[in-house]
């Protein structure tokens, strides 16, 4: 892949790698720091880039897993953790709406590696079933197995301990 096709295939998603970056990490800073990586990352791998089908899923991989490096490296703590759930619980107000989200971070800590990946995909990136496929290597099948898997683990965490 020439310099030109680069351009041409990657940098026009680049300010949904920023976003992405930027809910991610939460400091601009960093989410340029993990663009700029995700970039250079995808610049050395440009000849396996041809073989890609849906270029946008893999880059948003990348940019998912360097965010993921750099909240590792920083060790977050889960309150920082916890804010990116917080727009799946919007329907309680106060202390119900934080203890819910805790409670869902407790659960979404219990998952299997690969169903807890696929659910953050879908639930906090927004992908689809089909970019969550090509950016993980999974059958859409098998992503569909694992996200129900994933909430339904979620739901029986929930109702067993807490009756939400």
């Amino acid at each position: 892949m020439t310099e030109k096709e680069f351009k041409e295939t990657v940098l026009p998603h680049h300010q949904l790698m920023l976003a992405e970056a930027l809910r991610l990490l939460k400091n601009r800073d960093e989410a340029l720091d993990c663009l700029q990586d995700a970039v250079t990352a995808l610049w050395k791998s440009r000849k396996e880039l041809t073989k890609v089908k849906n270029v946008k899923a893999y880059c948003m991989k990348i940019v998912y897993n360097r965010a993921l490096e750099m909240i590792r490296q920083r060790k977050i703590s889960d309150s920082e953790y916890g804010k990116n759930l917080q727009s799946d619980v919007t329907s309680d107000s106060g202390v119900e709406h934080k203890e819910k989200v805790a409670i869902l971070r407790k659960a979404l800590k219990l998952l299997p590696e690969n169903e807890r990946e696929v659910v953050m995909m879908k639930a906090i990136n927004g992908m689809s079933g089909d970019e969550i496929a090509e950016a993980t290597g999974l059958s859409t099948t098998n992503v569909r197995v694992l996200l129900h898997r994933g909430r339904k683990r979620i739901k029986d965490y929930m109702n067993k301990y807490y009756g939400l």
